[in-house]
């Protein structure tokens, strides 16, 4: 490991060696000491040319023995024609090597490459929590600190995985709609009409009931309006608008008689022998909500 170290050491002499003229770059701990877990700063500072364009670590870079939590940037600073960048890292470490160090590079952008400066390595000593435990030592009896505290650490959305799983799902509705769209339509057409055909039987059937339980005009007006207002929906016409012998003129239908009956409780006030009338009506009506279906189905 100390072999290592020096290796590092006089490689980085020998890079800035050659660079120092071009790019001065610095780095170093707020602190001497870390510990298992705990989060520590490193300042990363880099003096440049303005005509040059200088690039930091990010989280994808590997800041081996320690890992990325996130970094906070500070605005270029320029003087005397040498701009200044710096950054701030939160790292923090799992290793348990009494000596760690880390020296991290900037790249300095070319036309068809980069050249790569480092800074000096730093070191930090590793604090031990526990002392070395002897092997006799019953499990229970283990000199060991816990700390629960939450240690927060930065949510990171995979925004690839995200547009990937979000265009597939577009894909696969459009796809649905291309095959499938003109049946998913007939299917919900033949839904709401089915559904507004028993809405209409049951007000129509329920205001029958109340009509031959006790006539009055008012009732039989009330019937001959429900029935108007579905025959509207169902075939697109004004027939709320219509009078009976419009009804007559323009659908050129066979309800005379239904139509007349029902006129004679509304305006005559009748009281009639029977109300089959209105069973007409409603058998014309369900006639006309069939023909619908039908047409939905194989138009």
């Amino acid at each position: 490991m100390f072999k290592q170290f020096l290796l590092f050491i006089l490689l980085l002499m020998l890079i800035n060696t050659g660079f120092s003229q071009e790019v001065a770059v610095k780095g170093h701990f707020n602190t001497d000491t870390v510990k298992l877990g705990q989060p520590i700063l490193y300042h990363l500072t880099a003096r440049y040319s303005p005509a040059q364009q200088v690039l930091f670590p990010d989280s994808t870079f590997s800041f081996a023995p320690f890992e990325f939590q996130k970094k906070t940037f500070f605005t270029t600073q320029t003087v005397n024609n040498i701009s200044y960048d710096s950054v701030v890292y939160t790292l923090s470490t799992f290793e348990i090597d009494s000596l760690q160090w880390l020296a991290l590079p900037v790249f300095v952008t070319q036309q068809k490459d980069c050249v790569i400066f480092y800074s000096q390595a730093d070191t930090v000593f590793f604090k031990q929590l526990v002392a070395a435990v002897p092997d006799s030592l019953a499990i229970n009896q283990l000199p060991l600190k816990t700390n629960t505290a939450y240690n927060p650490v930065n949510w990171l959305l995979n925004y690839p995985i995200l547009l990937i799983i979000g265009g597939v799902l577009i894909l696969t509705l459009v796809l649905i709609w291309v095959f499938f769209g003109k049946k998913i339509k007939r299917y919900f057409t033949v839904k709401r009409l089915s559904q507004s055909h028993a809405a209409f039987l049951n007000r129509f059937e329920t205001s029958i009931e109340k009509l031959k339980t006790g006539f009055s005009p008012e009732l039989a007006e009330t019937a001959m309006t429900i029935w108007k207002k579905y025959m509207e929906d169902l075939s697109s016409k004004p027939y709320t608008k219509y009078t009976s012998r419009e009804i007559l003129e323009v659908e050129k239908i066979n309800l005379g008689g239904p139509l007349h009956s029902v006129d004679r409780m509304i305006y005559g006030r009748i009281a009639p022998d029977t109300f089959d009338s209105f069973g007409e009506l409603k058998a014309f009506s369900q006639n006309l909500f069939n023909q619908k279906i039908e047409e939905v189905k194989h138009g």
